[in-house]
């Protein structure tokens, strides 16, 4: 429904947005993470082993078979304690974590690992099978084969060990650089934020003055109508978007200033649908759309010139539309910084799926944002 233009309303304040706050059992969860995980691998992985180990040893007489399976049960707990301790080793002396690791003292570790492994081992068959193992005939090769085998072991876990801290490291940098995204994109709204509120500033200021040796209660009037404005564009600041409704506001505030300095030449029409009061749009964005078609439409106009400004629902879209009376100027003296900047905040907030465009449509300049209401933005274009 479109309304007749009317006298500002008050600046409604939009509710804070909660922040999550630091030390959240969520965050806690998120840190034990990698440690979880450590000790389900390192759990499952000797679980396995031993599993295969048992079902290796064949068939044979209960009162035989019951102590190879403890010993070999025994075994997989050394294993597991031993690979702990070789990792708070290896942290400890950054050997993994380093771009060129210490290859040779890494292997040479791994032979003193599997070593005492296999001592472990055979002091445990002596314990409860009575040294089954070095009371063989081929004890020797046996205990060489040993040495061969857990040494094989140990060389895969580590290797899987360092494949995990690499891709855990990897995924780490990732969220630092997009982090670093995301600062530098703050940066650069804020940047634009600040030159929007001078130039907007600057153009009131040229209306207000124009009041002054005219009529100094109008203008007065304008003032404090101007003091609101920028009270919500400093909110707008503080803040990447801002509600439509809030928007809404501080663009009949704008065009009570302007229609102080236009009076009959200004025509404007405000409609927006019902249902998008908590639309998020960039701060200034349908503001600096109405500045321009005022400064473009309205100040060159000889007669009255229609300005219309709307937003509406399309499906999955929000479209807001700001058309004046006249024709789209290929060559402007403007520096248009006003537009260039409503471009970047969009493909800085919103993504490829959000678009600008400005054209003109039998006698009206009209200029449309689209901005889709879905979380997957990352940015637009248009220009004037």
């Amino acid at each position: 429904m479109t309304l007749p233009f009317a006298a500002p309303e008050p600046f409604p304040q939009s509710p804070p947005i909660p922040t999550p706050a630091a030390g959240t059992p969520l965050q806690a969860s998120q840190a034990a993470a990698p440690a979880r995980d450590y000790w389900l691998c390192q759990c499952a992985g000797w679980a396995i082993l031993g599993g295969i180990s048992v079902m290796s040893s064949g068939q044979g007489a209960f009162g035989t078979m019951l102590p190879m399976t403890v010993v070999k049960l025994l075994v997989m707990i050394d294993g597991l304690l031993l690979s702990h301790c070789w990792r708070l080793f290896l942290r400890r002396r950054g050997w993994i974590d380093r771009s060129d690791p210490p290859v040779p003292r890494i292997l040479l570790g791994l032979i003193v690992l599997c070593v005492a492994q296999v001592g472990l081992l055979v002091g445990t068959d002596i314990l409860i099978r009575d040294g089954a193992v070095i009371a063989d005939s081929d004890a020797t090769a046996i205990v060489i084969a040993l040495c061969v085998l857990w040494y094989a072991v140990f060389l895969m876990w580590t290797l899987m060990y360092a494949v995990v801290l690499s891709r855990r490291r990897a995924r780490r940098f990732e969220l630092e650089k997009l982090q670093l995204e995301v600062s530098v994109k703050d940066a650069e709204l804020r940047a634009l934020q600040a030159q929007v509120n001078p130039h907007f500033f600057f153009n009131s200021m040229n209306s207000i003055r124009a009041l002054i040796y005219q009529d100094p209660d109008t203008a007065a009037q304008a003032v404090g109508q101007l003091a609101g404005l920028m009270r919500h564009s400093l909110r707008a600041g503080q803040a990447p978007t801002v509600r439509l409704a809030d928007e809404v506001a501080a663009v009949n505030a704008y065009l009570a200033i302007e229609r102080h300095r236009f009076d009959e030449r200004l025509q404007a029409e405000v409609g927006i649908a019902p249902g998008l009061d908590d639309v998020p749009i960039p701060p200034m964005a349908l503001q600096t759309l109405v500045e321009n078609a005022v400064k473009h439409g309205v100040e060159p106009a000889i007669g009255a010139c229609r300005v219309r400004v709307s937003a509406v629902r399309d499906g999955e879209r929000v479209l807001l539309t700001v058309a004046n009376q006249g024709r789209l100027q290929s060559a402007s003296a403007s520096t248009r910084l006003g537009l260039a900047n409503t471009v970047k905040r969009l493909a800085l907030l919103f993504g490829p799926r959000a678009a600008c465009t400005l054209r003109e449509d039998d006698g009206w300049v009209v200029a449309q944002v689209v901005l889709p209401q879905e979380t997957d933005w990352e940015g637009s274009a248009c220009a004037r």
